[in-house]
């Protein structure tokens, strides 16, 4: 048996080198489950306690869907590749997580049912895009496979779609100056994480092939 000798590695370079890649690569995929799982575990939470507090039927709906998301974070399956600029881990973490920032407010642009049908119609859309997406859903850009069935079909990014009809029902109904500043700089960051994630899996040519036959983005025939 070899052991070390002097503070030398027993392992040739280039060996030594594949196996730190391989240490560093697991670390990176480890800290991308375990920190927004983290999150989104608290954020279920905080919409549970919502929830008994108000009786509002949105943050049960909330609760849930942000709960099938530990669920896929902690179960999905190993990523091909994990971008490590730090620019794309903020944006996926602040694009996530900015908008858990709103609140509830007496101000209305539209009357509660209005908002409250934009809410469940966004959630139930995005719900059904995680669903589909499965273990292959993730915050940070990287390439955990592509899908292509279901709302993939529709837009490369429906569940970021989804979100954005849920989070304009939520703002119409709870309209004011800070929720429309965090919504804001949170679809900053929300569009700089679709660059980011689409320069990942454009390296691989089935995704390549999924960009000529779904055209736009987020919204059909707009973007």
């Amino acid at each position: 048996m070899l052991f070390p000798v002097g503070g030398c590695s027993s392992f040739p370079p280039s060996a030594e080198a594949k196996v730190q890649g391989s240490v560093s690569q697991r670390a990176l995929s480890i800290l991308a489950r375990a920190i927004p799982a983290s999150f989104f575990a608290i954020a279920c939470w905080a919409f549970w306690n919502s929830f008994l507090r108000t009786g509002k039927w949105t943050s049960l709906f909330w609760m849930v869907s942000e709960g099938v998301v530990v669920v896929l974070l902690v179960f999905r399956r190993p990523s091909r590749s994990v971008s490590r600029r730090p620019w794309d881990w903020l944006v996926g973490i602040a694009g996530s997580f900015l908008v858990l920032l709103v609140r509830p407010t007496g101000g209305t642009a539209v009357t509660d049912a209005a908002g409250f049908a934009l809410q469940l119609i966004g959630t139930g859309f995005q719900l059904y895009g995680k669903v589909v997406l499965g273990r292959s859903f993730g915050i940070v850009a990287a390439n955990r496979g592509v899908v292509s069935s279901g709302p993939y079909r529709l837009v490369r990014h429906p569940i970021y779609l989804g979100y954005l009809v849920t989070h304009a029902g939520f703002l119409l109904s709870n309209t004011s100056v800070r929720n429309v500043a965090i919504y804001a700089a949170a679809y900053v960051f929300q569009f700089a994480r679709i660059h980011a994630e689409e320069r990942i899996l454009a390296k691989d040519g089935e995704y390549r092939e999924y960009l000529r036959s779904v055209r736009y983005r987020l919204i059909p025939g707009v973007y």
